[in-house]
């Protein structure tokens, strides 16, 4: 609904303002570093992840996920849902491509792997019943539970670290869950956001990564189809000068 967009000053106000906080980037030195990802970010991660939660994926064995059901694959603060019923998004639908009836599903409840995205087919192949995510397994409107801080507070708490705002390349492996890709952002120094930071790469390994998240922030955006709070993990490592 047009009504429902972002107007075009603050979509306009922001791509300023993300360009005036790159000005002068650079690397910094290679060390392991508690990291944030803005909530654009944190989504692409969530989204990557989601990918290997495809009944598809596992049915071929091509997911590093697949002896997890029901198992740990995320820190407890993590809890995600697709829901498909929610009036005026742009992901909602009554039923999926294969005219399987819509509804509300829980992926990870405090951590906990709760389901795979099954179609018909992989649902047959893997024994059990499809899910409602259609011949394409995919997510509706991916909603994950918010936390209690600002952006600002999970900062905060950083001696030195780094903000991420934009990641480039796709350096992931579905089978092992290695994960690398290069990024740019703000350093975090005592707390605070301070230098630009660009030419450098982040990189772990999925099941350390989500293991880590030690805080996540109440900042979802509503106008995306994953609507994920900033995210901060506790340590990843960076490659840079």
């Amino acid at each position: 609904h047009l009504a429902d967009l972002q107007d075009a000053a603050s979509v306009g106000r922001r791509a300023a303002e993300k360009a005036l906080h790159q000005l002068g980037a650079g690397p910094v030195p290679t060390r392991k570093i508690p990291v944030v990802f803005d909530p654009y970010m944190a989504g692409a991660l969530l989204g990557t992840l989601i990918g290997c939660m495809r009944g598809s994926a596992v049915e071929r064995r091509s997911s590093y996920l697949l002896d997890s059901m029901g198992k740990p694959i995320a820190s407890s603060l993590l809890t995600v849902v697709d829901d498909p019923t929610l009036t005026r998004r742009s992901g909602s639908r009554a039923c999926d491509s294969e005219g399987v009836t819509s509804r509300r599903t829980p992926l990870i409840q405090e951590g906990v792997l709760q389901t795979w995205l099954l179609g018909t087919y992989s649902a047959r192949k893997l024994g059990l019943l499809p899910t409602g995510h259609g011949s394409g397994e995919s997510v509706a409107s991916l909603l994950v539970q918010q936390g209690e801080h600002s952006v600002e507070e999970l900062i905060a708490s950083i001696d030195y670290g780094l903000f991420v705002e934009s990641m480039m390349g796709f350096g992931f492996n579905a089978v092992t869950g290695d994960f690398s890709r290069g990024a740019a952002g703000r350093l975090i120094e005592n707390g605070k956001l301070t230098r630009a930071v660009s030419e450098v790469t982040l990189s772990a390994n999925f099941t350390d990564l989500f293991a880590r998240i030690d805080g996540l922030g109440n900042d979802a955006p509503r106008d995306r189809a994953v609507q994920s709070p900033s995210m901060r993990v506790a340590e990843m490592t960076l490659a840079g000068s």
